[in-house]
């Protein structure tokens, strides 16, 4: 197995039984431990959460899973944010001008905690306390431990009791001019998608399903999406399955200080001569993730790519991808950052 990292054609490429590559040291740490013991969706679930521990504006913001190999199949999880709202009848709405727009009215549901427990559950081998452990301990002395603590304990649905629910109402619930309801926080299942598959020449990129595609690889969503908040890893374990996520780690939102957390602003507001944006519709987040297969076994993947941290990854990876399609390398330009996992030679 390889890993790669790469920045402006820099590279590291390391060569093990199993590889996994993240965007941070403390993060890295935990996807090498955790995939010592496990499997790759182990890996990078366990990394994820990780970086819900280490940033505040992870765990209630977006995260988008793509899994394939070694009897995996190949499919993906969708934890975008959702539009708050449901069970509500429409409210009157903001007028168009002259009255300026609460932060509330823009918080969305976050699917993140049930998404990446969806995922763990279908194709991990690990339980959620065991892939939590590292996050919380990171966590240490900051809210965000409980957080993580009552998700570890209880699952995604901790995030429908006290106190998680409450601070999550008393920042985005409708006495504050928010929109979150009940049956926001209880309206997330998760299900298994099954992966895009495109075929150029004799191979093959995988991609997430709902993602923009042309010329056959993943392009940045047609609205405006902060790609730069975007962050990416990516593992492969010894049996040759491979997990790719990408997150956000925004620095903009309200601050929930007894949680420790921050609620990134991604939902639509209502306003008045509008129609309203439908309750429980998915939210745009960027995800420059791919699987490819190479020539001689498109039935299974070979590299799994992601690409995060700049305006351009969606570049970067196009880049790879045409330049692993084409000569068998990569060689990331641009600036965002690319990791690469294999089980060939790249």
């Amino acid at each position: 197995m390889f890993a790669t990292t790469s920045r402006k054609n820099k590279e590291k490429v390391t060569r093990k039984l199993h590889a996994a590559v993240a965007p941070s040291a403390e993060l890295q740490n935990v996807v090498e431990e955790i995939l010592r013991k496990g499997n790759a969706v182990d890996a990078v679930v366990a990394g994820v959460f990780a970086a819900c521990a280490v940033s505040p504006g992870v765990l209630l913001g977006p995260v988008q899973i793509l899994i394939g190999g070694a009897g995996a199949g190949l499919c993906a999880f969708d934890g975008r944010v959702r539009q708050p709202g449901l069970g509500v009848p429409r409210p009157r709405g903001f007028p168009l001008l002259g009255q300026d727009i609460p932060n509330a009215a823009r918080i969305g549901v976050p699917w993140l905690p049930a998404t990446l427990s969806a995922a763990l559950a279908t194709s991990g081998t690990a339980t959620l306390a065991q892939v939590l452990a590292p996050a919380i301990a990171l966590a240490s002395g900051t809210p965000r431990a409980m957080v993580l603590s009552q998700i570890a304990g209880r699952g995604p649905r901790a995030i429908e009791e006290r106190p998680i629910s409450s601070e999550l109402f008393a920042l985005a619930g409708r006495a504050n001019g928010g929109l979150l309801t009940t049956r926001d926080l209880a309206s997330p299942e998760p299900k298994v998608i099954m992966a895009t598959r495109t075929e150029i020449g004799l191979s093959h990129v995988f991609t997430l399903p709902w993602e923009h595609i042309e010329g056959g690889l993943p392009a940045a969503p047609a609205v405006d999406v902060d790609i730069q908040a975007v962050r990416g890893l990516a593992a492969v374990d010894r049996h040759g399955t491979f997990a790719v996520a990408a997150w956000n780690e925004s620095s903009f939102g309200e601050i929930i200080a007894e949680l420790g957390l921050r609620a990134p602003l991604m939902a639509e507001p209502v306003r008045r001569g509008i129609p309203r944006e439908r309750p429980g519709e998915i939210r745009p987040a960027g995800a420059p993730i791919a699987l490819v297969a190479l020539a001689g076994d498109a039935a299974r993947p070979h590299v799994a790519l992601a690409a995060f941290g700049a305006h351009d990854a969606y570049d970067v990876l196009q880049g790879a991808v045409r330049d692993l399609l084409r000569s068998g390398r990569i060689e990331a330009q641009g600036e965002a950052r690319l990791a690469a996992v294999t089980r060939t030679s790249c």
